[in-house]
């Protein structure tokens, strides 16, 4: 079983940009995690990350995304031991006040309907493949790319993440035998 996170947020905040279309072409920078940061996904060693077969497939579906999505294109992405980082793409939408944020309410092909069905998709998987125990925590992270500069910043972050592993916050307080293999 994995251990808990000892990290608690109260009073979570609402981060999304207010009157913003979550649906419209844009590129968006998601985390997702597993509930109490467990490591199911794999771990790393020297730098380079090894997947389970979690791991495995949540990177496979992942992929995926683009293929039955002609207007999406998952740009950047890794798995890590227990959360996802990935540059999601939307394109070839218009802005639409009517698709603003609404909270509660999903919107078809906006960046959160897309982020729960990948998410669905992976526990199906886990499901099928008798991974029961895997869930994923209830939110994930979103954020809309504003420029270049700040583009090319996250995919460096994504791609430098297994070899700053070690100096992770959440990867000092897991113990490995609470890690999933």
């Amino acid at each position: 079983m994995p251990l808990a996170c000892p990290y608690v947020m109260y009073n979570r905040k609402h981060i999304r940009l207010r009157d913003f279309d979550y649906s419209s072409s844009n590129a968006y920078f998601i985390t997702i995690c597993t509930k109490s940061f467990g490591c199911y996904f794999g771990e790393i060693r020297n730098g380079i990350m090894g997947y389970s077969e979690i791991g495995n497939a949540a990177s496979c579906l992942l992929q995926e995304i683009q293929e039955r999505r002609p207007n999406i294109n998952v740009d950047e992405f890794i798995v890590m031991p227990n959360h996802i980082h990935c540059v999601i793409e939307i394109d070839g939408n218009s802005f639409s006040f009517e698709n603003t944020n609404q909270y509660g309410k999903p919107i078809a092909g906006s960046i959160s309907t897309i982020v729960n069905q990948y998410k669905g998709a992976v526990k199906k998987w886990c499901n099928v493949n008798e991974y029961s125990g895997f869930e994923w925590q209830p939110r994930s992270y979103d954020r809309v790319i504003r420029n270049n500069e700040e583009y090319f910043a996250i995919k460096d972050y994504i791609l430098a993440n297994p070899l700053n592993w070690e100096r992770d916050k959440l990867h000092a307080v897991l113990s490995t035998e609470y890690r999933i293999k």
